[in-house]
């Protein structure tokens, strides 16, 4: 199967964080925006058609799920990711509450990033298209 690359948005206030992510997933030959702030990412999200959101849930002054939510009620298509430092098995219903599809937990790793790419391309996938 030929992979389509993702259009990805990436929302996290630590630097080094947003630079792994992005570093990973454009070598991975996806297409990625990078945001500190969620009034970046709104805008972002309004020149944009992503497909895919990833996005640290405390940032400065916000909540990161709000950004989870304004997808979710713009395209509900689209595959969203909370990050947190402070994950736990909580979370998991956390991310019912946000309508995010997955929630995990800081350090994100290589294969943390490519396993959630490929969750979100799958996801993308219209039911009954072949593999």
């Amino acid at each position: 199967m030929e992979r389509t690359p993702l259009t990805i948005l990436v929302v996290d206030d630590d630097p080094s964080v947003m630079l792994f992510i992005t570093k990973v997933l454009t070598t991975a030959g996806h297409r990625v925006h990078s945001s500190a702030t969620l009034e970046k990412a709104r805008t972002i999200l309004a020149n944009e058609r992503i497909d895919l959101g990833i996005c640290d849930l405390i940032l400065p002054g916000a909540d990161g799920s709000d950004i989870i939510k304004e997808v979710k009620k713009a395209d509900p298509s689209i595959y969203c990711v909370l990050i947190s430092g402070y994950y736990n098995e909580s979370f998991d219903n956390y991310k019912v509450l946000v309508g995010a599809n997955e929630v995990i937990g800081k350090p994100v790793t290589q294969e943390m990033l490519l396993g959630i790419a490929l969750r979100a391309a799958e996801h993308r996938r219209p039911a009954g298209s072949a593999a």
